[in-house]
């Protein structure tokens, strides 16, 4: 018996898989096999790619890693002999993929392997495609493992039906009140609120940057909302501390005495959503066809009726995207909303006898819980935080689920 030990096994192994490997790829190239070549190809553009990634890494180390900072004129001496060597190590793969590059014609390839060439691409673009649904998938168990504490120690009604949250880790005792009512209330009513006043707003936008506005309006428009999509939301929250605030503290409603709450909120989140919901709009109706609206002016409508009945109908799926972006957007902001909503942690109720001033009302959101006691938060207190984010998913699906059926409806009729 011969025995070897388990990292000469792993090398004899390799070997004889890496010798395989080379008599085949011999083979297709002495009888001018395609799959050869184009093998050989992607093995020398792999090479290539790590000898880059090397030496990125190596000049990092020497530049970045050191005690002392090194001073220009010695990192341009080290960025010139890594160039150097890049380019003596990348040289022979390099030389030998465009040989081989232009070489094409020595080479024939059966219909079999134009085939499994095809299909190989196919899996992986389906591979690429699925990645993204793995991706939210594993969040999501994740998120759901670590809420189940919650879900056993506290359970889904206290979670769900409570109006009280004051953890244990908070209030100094063992147990704790983790009821999410106040929050969910208070998510609903901001994004309740960015969507009443910034949809009009982004759809009048949409409408007049695709069929109103002359080309230099548009490109002064356009470049504003791309201003607004890059803007920090701590900027935002700052803008709505220092000039939201103040403007609603003058509105004369008994009770309104902070400024901060739902409608400062609201306001907020309605011009954070503004460039997502203007921007998806706009390519829907751009996307649709011109005929449309020469049939329409044909047929003796004017350009609001050609707007109005014509071109919006027939934008409405990419106009039903960018609405369920837009909530999921204002659903999803934090910080902004921690610096302007007041962070009561209370069910909003009216600030005096007229219901409507409920928008007056501080509250909390169920982002900023998690963002607000993340970092102090153990035990069930943590997990019924993770829980937070769970239904959080829950409420996206929803969305798009109810966005999904009001389109299938609109198409059915």
């Amino acid at each position: 018996m011969i025995h070897l030990p388990v990292q000469g096994g792993i090398a004899l192994g390799s070997g004889v898989i890496l010798g395989f490997a080379f008599f085949f790829l011999a083979r297709g190239f002495y009888t001018q096999q395609n799959w050869a070549r184009t093998s050989l190809l992607a093995v020398l553009i792999l090479a290539c790619l790590v000898i880059l990634i090397n030496q990125i890494f190596q000049f990092s180390s020497v530049v970045f890693a050191g005690k002392q900072v090194l001073s220009v004129q010695d990192i341009l001496k080290y960025l010139g002999i890594y160039l150097l060597k890049t380019f003596l190590y990348v040289g022979v793969p390099g030389i030998l993929f465009y040989i081989l590059y232009k070489a094409d014609g020595p080479f024939h390839e059966t219909p079999k392997q134009r085939h499994i060439f095809n299909r190989t691409v196919k899996n992986f673009l389906f591979g690429a495609a699925l990645s993204s649904i793995l991706i939210v998938l594993f969040i999501f168990l994740f998120t759901f493992q670590e809420s189940k504490l919650a879900i056993s120690e506290i359970g889904l009604k206290e979670l769900l039906t409570d109006t009280i949250w004051r953890p244990g880790t908070a209030s100094g005792d063992g147990k704790g009140q983790y009821g999410l009512v106040p929050m969910i209330v208070g998510s609903i009513y901001s994004t309740l609120g960015a969507i009443l006043i910034g949809i009009p707003l982004s759809f009048g936008t949409a409408i007049l940057l695709a069929e109103i506005a002359p080309d230099v309006i548009r490109n002064i428009f356009r470049t504003a909302i791309e201003l607004l999509s890059g803007i920090p939301s701590v900027v935002y929250g700052l803008f709505g501390m220092v000039v939201i605030a103040p403007l609603i503290r003058q509105i004369p409603v008994e009770g309104n005495t902070t400024g901060f709450g739902i409608l400062n909120a609201s306001i907020i989140l309605s011009i954070m959503i503004l460039p997502t919901i203007t921007n998806i709009t706009e390519d829907a109706i751009r996307a649709v066809p011109d005929s449309y609206r020469e049939a329409s002016y044909a047929l003796g409508a004017t350009h609001w009726q050609t707007i109005k009945d014509v071109v919006l109908p027939a934008a409405n799926s990419g106009i039903i995207a960018a609405v369920i972006l837009g909530i999921s957007r204002a659903l999803g902001e934090t910080m902004a909303l921690i610096m302007v909503i007041g962070n009561s942690i209370a069910i909003p109720s009216p600030v005096n006898e007229n219901p409507l001033s409920v928008i007056f009302s501080t509250a909390r959101t169920l982002t900023g819980n998690i963002a607000v006691e993340i970092n102090y938060a153990a035990g069930a207190h943590r997990s019924a935080l993770f829980f937070t984010g769970v239904l959080l998913f829950l409420f996206l699906l929803f969305i798009n689920r109810l966005a999904n059926r009001i389109m299938k409806g609109q198409k059915n009729s």
